[in-house]
């Protein structure tokens, strides 16, 4: 569990997955070859080691784990519907993805997906007799029904007669992809934005930057004008400065201003 992963008793600031499964099914299974793969590809991966009903509400610190992942992974397997850990979980994930447009990533592991959107067949029967058990708390029935008729409705695998190996590099090879893209943009924004510089003033409508091997050496950037206040990031982003710029020190550049 170490450096890219997380258990239940180390919970980190961010994760880039959440596995929610029923461990029953799959913990020492499919969800611990996915766990395992994840972790050898260095993706920080929440998996809850301790995968026991201590209460009947999901923990704080579970909520923060799902609220700060990127991807939430629905394993969905024949025993998953009799939870209601496994299905509250579910609820939270939703109200994650609505909410913070986080991705949700179901796996249909042994179950039809059109079993689990309409809770009929063994996985209908299992939900069934969690129903059943809740009958006084009917409001919270109706929740975990209508998570499992969205996560249904999301695309995913149907893990049914697929080679297990193949299809967890699937997986891993996805996730990897969008999280590739994902740092990409994030490394450009954070390269670009530079808080607390002032803005350029409306006088000067352009500026002219030298090439990418003057500024490396320069020491300084003289901007002359009427005011007193300039702002890179908006120099940076114009559509007339080369892509290969995005690639410069900003913060090694000192701009100076005078009149």
């Amino acid at each position: 569990m170490a450096a890219p992963s997380s258990s239940s008793s180390s919970f980190q600031t961010r994760y880039d997955v959440f596995l929610n499964f029923r461990g029953k099914d799959t913990r020492n299974g499919f969800t611990a070859h996915l766990y395992e793969a994840l972790c050898s590809k260095e993706i920080q991966t929440f998996m809850d080691a301790d995968k026991i009903l201590k209460g009947e509400e999901i923990s704080p610190a579970l909520v923060t784990a799902m609220d700060k992942s990127m991807f939430c992974v629905v394993v969905l397997s024949k025993n998953y519907a009799s939870s209601p850990w496994c299905l509250d979980e579910l609820v939270q994930i939703l109200i994650c993805k609505n909410d913070k447009k986080q991705t949700v990533l179901p796996i249909f592991y042994g179950v039809n997906p059109s079993d689990v959107r309409e809770q009929r067949g063994r996985f209908g029967k299992a939900f069934a007799r969690l129903e059943k058990k809740f009958k006084e708390k009917m409001e919270r029935v109706q929740k975990w029904k209508q998570a499992l008729t969205d996560v249904a409705n999301i695309s995913g695998w149907d893990a049914r007669n697929r080679h297990e190996p193949t299809l967890i590099k699937e997986i891993i090879e996805h996730i990897s992809s969008r999280l590739i893209n994902n740092r990409s943009k994030v490394d450009v924004e954070e390269r670009i934005s530079l808080p607390d510089i002032p803005t350029l003033p409306a006088e000067i409508s352009e500026f002219q930057l030298p090439s990418k091997r003057k500024i490396n050496e320069a020491e300084e950037i003289e901007i002359r004008g009427k005011a007193s206040r300039v702002e890179l990031p908006d120099i940076l982003i114009s559509p007339s400065i080369d892509d290969d710029l995005l690639d410069l020190d900003i913060h090694s550049c000192l701009v100076r201003w005078t009149q």
